[in-house]
Parts: C-alpha cells; sequence; structure tokens
C-alpha cells in the first residue's frame, strides 16, 4: 500500500519532496527484518515490475535506488524457500511463480 501511495505522489511530487517520504519509508524497511524475519511477500511486492524497480527507471531518483538496494540486501539475505512464490506485474496484477501447493509446501519445509 506505501508504494501505490508512493508511486501517485511521484508523479506530482519533487524530487525533494519525495526524498523526505522516502527516508522514512527505508527506516522502517531497515527495520522489517527485527520485527518480520523473512517477510518475502512484501519483499516480492516490493521488488516486483510494479514496485521499486519502476520508480527507479521511471525517474532515476538516488532515493529509490538507495531504498531499492536495501530491498535487494535484505531480500538476498533471507533463505531460498522464502524466494520466488510471486510478483507482480507492471500493471500490479499478481502473478504466481509456483503453484500454491509447492508454495505450501517449500514453506512448511
Amino acid at each position: 500500500m506505501r508504494l501505490t501511495a508512493i508511486r501517485g505522489y511521484a508523479k506530482y511530487a519533487t524530487e525533494k519532496e519525495v526524498e523526505k517520504l522516502m527516508s522514512i519509508f527505508v527506516e522502517i524497511l531497515m527495520k522489517r527484518p527485527e520485527s518480520t524475519p523473512n517477510n518475502f511477500q512484501e519483499y516480492e511486492l516490493l521488488r516486483s515490475d510494479f514496485g521499486l524497480p519502476y520508480l527507479v527507471n521511471q525517474y532515476g531518483y538516488a532515493c529509490f535506488i538507495q531504498a531499492y538496494e536495501q530491498e535487494e540486501k535484505q531480500y538476498n539475505a533471507m533463505p531460498d524457500a522464502f524466494k520466488g512464490h510471486f510478483t507482480l506485474n507492471e500493471r500490479g496484477d499478481i502473478v504466481r511463480l509456483r503453484s500454491i501447493g509447492e508454495s505450501k509446501k517449500t514453506l512448511d519445509e
């Protein structure tokens, strides 16, 4: 939800205005492993075609690049079993990368 709001805000706000919001976003993101370890769902949303890569490619702001790099660092630190279950396409639609049964089995193990 936050990222969708940031996408809309970035269309009309200046880079400096977006930087203020993104600094708070990155602070929250950095705390995520402590409060919700292996929060693969949030990371998959952030790294999808609809997420931070869109903002980096569309605007190229340093704050978006920093957020994307931080997300990738945290994502790569998770065990492989939590990665690659789904993503979002450029329109924000969910795309399953594994079947529900396969995802459940992997996570259970």
